[in-house]
């Protein structure tokens, strides 16, 4: 596993990019994963994190830094929010070098949301990332949860990677979620409905699971991702 630096740097290289390219109207398009906001603020999202995180100000799921950080970039053509994200990256990297895992949020938050944006724009890429793996590492919490409710102990087989989630999960599990790595990932940060997240291929009785196994709040309606992915 890359460190969380390498991972941010790897997302930033890529979704630079895409916005750099995109036009006007895919700029100003929807993002479903992010109500409210179009693929530019998406990315004046990412870029205020970035510059607020350099300057000492803020914290990744603020609500409040959040709404202002897409409000002080509306109106500021792309090439300058991206030319400030730029200015940000490396003294950005060097804070995620020193934090080690203790901003993992940082990487995993820009990754969701360059997903975020090429799914709302049918620009698919980076899915196999290293943001991915990392985001998948949200299972984590999923494990925490899990313990604290008390519930029987299920494995989330990832490809090649299995998490334990709650007390004795190595031992035994009640239910079992064998899942591509990519909607995992997606499902983990929330961003798959409640009646999604049951369709999946369950071994077990998911229903105490569903409300514990994300983060963030999860859609009221689906985002429109393809599921199962393309073979």
């Amino acid at each position: 596993m890359a460190d969380v630096a390498e991972v941010y740097l790897d997302t930033y290289d890529r979704f630079s990019a895409l916005g750099a390219e995109l036009t006007g109207a895919e700029l100003a398009m929807p993002v479903p994963a992010c109500p409210g906001w179009s693929a530019k603020d998406t990315i004046g999202h990412v870029t205020g994190i970035a510059v607020d995180l350099v300057a000492g100000q803020g914290q990744v799921a603020d609500p409040n830094a959040t709404a202002r950080q897409v409000a002080e970039r509306q109106d500021r053509p792309v090439p300058e929010i991206l030319d400030e994200w730029a200015s940000a990256v490396e003294p950005l990297t060097e804070l995620l070098r020193a934090a080690g895992s203790g901003l993992t949020a940082v990487a995993i938050d820009v990754w969701s949301h360059e997903q975020d944006v090429r799914n709302a724009l049918g620009k698919p890429g980076g899915r196999d990332a290293p943001g991915m793996w990392l985001t998948l590492k949200a299972a984590v919490s999923a494990d925490q949860k899990i313990r604290a409710a008390g519930l029987a102990p299920m494995r989330l087989i990832t490809g090649e990677k299995t998490w334990y989630l709650g007390e004795g999960a190595r031992q035994r599990a009640d239910v079992v979620l064998d899942l591509d790595p990519y909607e995992a990932a997606r499902m983990l940060l929330g961003r798959r409905t409640y009646e999604e997240i049951a369709a999946y291929p369950w071994v077990g009785d998911a229903t105490p699971y569903l409300p514990l196994i994300h983060q963030f709040t999860v859609p009221e309606q689906p985002l429109g991702e393809q599921w199962p992915p393309p073979r």
